[in-house]
């Protein structure tokens, strides 16, 4: 088989293979927003998207059943917590190594005095924020562009 014909036949596969693995990879139909995961939360390494701004830290969603969803994880896959959402309203799951170090609209947690706070997840309806203190990592989610 002549060289020109192999490397004809090799691109034309590469071609053809390109869109099915990306259909593969992300579901959806090219137009609309990724769409969240229904299983995984929880788990070290979700098969989810990684939506985290902040490349310290990966952050997942996930609906089901008419609920939202939204997990983060530290560098090491160490899940850190996990909240819950129904439209404006909000509440930690117990979930991750800081489920009891988490302010969310309508509780009265306090974070405590922190050194630096970092947005590591926004859509149009909520921001994740980390904040480092003395006491560890603490986390708040809060109604967009209220910070």
């Amino acid at each position: 088989m002549p060289i020109r014909f192999k490397f004809a036949l090799v691109l034309g596969l590469a071609l053809i293979a390109s869109p099915l693995a990306s259909f593969a990879c992300c579901p959806g139909d090219g137009n609309s927003p990724q769409k969240a995961a229904s299983v995984g939360l929880g788990e070290t390494h979700p098969i989810a998207v990684d939506l985290a701004a902040d490349a310290t830290w990966s952050v997942y969603e996930f609906q089901r059943d008419g609920i939202r969803y939204v997990q983060a994880n530290d560098s090491a896959g160490t899940v850190r917590t996990a909240i819950g959402r129904i439209g404006d309203t909000f509440w930690v799951l117990p979930v991750g190594t800081d489920a009891d170090r988490v302010q969310v609209p309508g509780n009265s947690t306090v974070i405590p005095a922190y050194w630096s706070a970092r947005r590591v997840y926004a859509t149009d309806a909520l921001e994740v924020w980390v904040y480092r203190t003395a006491s560890g990592d603490w986390w708040a989610v809060k109604a967009a562009s209220t910070e």
